[in-house]
């Protein structure tokens, strides 16, 4: 196995093991583990028993060399392979061949606890070591949620367990581009829920850094999302205050409200079609956050909301009269949001008075 062991080492330092060599490597490993498998001895088992047991001892005092999925390790750093876990893609696990070609040896190596089955500690370990992938989180989810609703853990235990779970978990978005970033799980408290606002936010836009990626999120039930983890639904009006913050940023232009009238119409479409079903507090305070933003686009160019007027208010050429470029009809929904958010249906007297003594 020590031979084994430096073959390995010596591959691995050009780059991933060769199919071929990891192999036939592996197959040298099957060959010693069946070599020293011990089976029922007659006419007495006492010999064979015997044989067993000073055998092992030896392995206890010397450590166990055996093949895992990243080379030779000693059994005690091997752990039993459980598709479950398929997003702990470094832990050293065995082999399929290792484990189905020398079943009899794993047996006796997991009686004595030479090797053992994926432990909590070593999820806490694998997850500190590197962030996941989007679809590897989907699986570490998967996994915890069915870890939640099992019962296998004592109750008291698990918002202790799901804090160190949290606090060990990194997700990686967009790797290998210019936008790549890291998120720390524990930042996430809200997650969109998919059926029921799917078809009301712009998917394709950014959202809070405390919103769960839909990519992630939405493969998921919304019950289990909330209860395994305690994330909140992502609503409509912390959604609206995270696309006011953008305007301030200004880290991209094209979700900029005060810069793309685009952008600023299907903020505006969002709303109108959550608006029947949000209440008038929420109306409110999305009124409120809006107030002072530039996010009406009018044929002036992008207005605060009391500074545009609907297009029936055409009383001057010049009014910045909504107009928005996508051609969406200022009626319905649409109507009832501008007007929460300050838009002026009628021209002010004054400004007529005033702009009749000018001419």
């Amino acid at each position: 196995m020590e031979n084994v062991k430096k073959l390995w080492l010596a591959s691995a330092e050009a780059g991933p093991v060769d199919e071929q060599l990891a192999t036939w490597l592996q197959n040298r490993c099957l060959h010693a583990l069946k070599f020293f498998t011990f089976h029922a001895s007659t006419p007495s088992a006492v010999v064979s028993n015997l044989l067993e047991s000073s055998f092992f001892s030896c392995a206890t005092a010397q450590g166990f060399p055996i093949m895992s999925s990243v080379g030779v390790k000693e059994a005690a750093n091997v752990r039993i392979p459980d598709p479950t876990f398929s997003f702990l893609t470094e832990l050293p696990v065995l082999p399929d061949p290792i484990s189905s070609g020398a079943h009899a040896m794993i047996d006796a190596l997991r009686t004595r606890g030479l090797i053992k089955e994926i432990m909590f500690s070593d999820v806490l370990e694998q997850l500190r070591a590197r962030p996941l992938t989007e679809s590897e989180l989907a699986a570490c989810i998967r996994w915890w949620i069915k870890l939640w609703g099992s019962g296998s853990i004592v109750q008291a235990n698990l918002p202790q367990v799901r804090s160190q779970l949290l606090e060990a978990t990194l997700l990686s978005i967009g790797v290998g581009t210019p936008n790549e970033r890291i998120i720390p799980l524990a930042q996430i408290r809200t997650f969109v829920n998919m059926p029921a606002m799917g078809s009301i936010l712009p998917l394709d836009a950014p959202f809070p850094n405390h919103t769960l990626p839909v990519e992630v999120s939405k493969s998921f039930n919304p019950i289990d999302l909330s209860s395994s983890f305690g994330w909140q639904q992502l609503n409509v009006v912390e959604w609206i205050r995270h696309v006011a913050s953008l305007s301030n940023e200004s880290k991209d232009p094209e979700y900029d409200l005060a810069i793309s009238p685009i952008w600023a119409e299907r903020v505006i479409n969002a709303l109108a079609r959550a608006w029947p079903s949000t209440s008038k507090a929420n109306q409110t305070e999305i009124a409120t956050i809006l107030k002072d933003k530039a996010c009406i686009p009018t044929r002036s160019g992008l207005r605060r909301p009391e500074e545009a007027y609907f297009p029936n208010a055409h009383v001057f050429p010049d009014l910045p009269v909504v107009n928005l470029p996508k051609g969406t009809v200022v009626k319905g929904n649409v109507e009832k949001v501008l007007e929460a958010l300050g838009v002026r249906k009628h021209v002010d007297l004054q400004i007529v008075f005033n702009r009749c003594v000018n001419i």
